[in-house]
């Protein structure tokens, strides 16, 4: 009788760690997942404000350009700031 409960202790404590190893798999490849999903997310995000802040660099600078001319086209005339 005492063998009978040994070895179904046994076969218990080796199902018990088969399926808390499985869950921890499942676990781990979950959080994996997120992790790459949300370094996917951060890289289109940073592209997107990356290329805002070139077209409002263009729109500076075309702004600087008009400011220039407009400052030129002041001292021909005359008008001093």
């Amino acid at each position: 009788g005492a063998g009978e409960n040994t070895s179904e202790i046994n076969i218990r404590n080796q199902c018990f760690f088969f399926v808390t190893f499985i869950l921890t798999l499942i676990i781990s490849l979950a959080l994996a997942s997120f992790v790459i999903f949300l370094i996917i997310q951060t890289r289109n995000k940073l592209d997107q404000i990356s290329s805002k802040l070139i077209a409002e660099k263009k729109n500076i600078e075309e702004l600087k350009k008009m400011h220039s001319m407009i400052l030129k086209r002041l001292n021909q005339s005359g008008i001093k700031e």
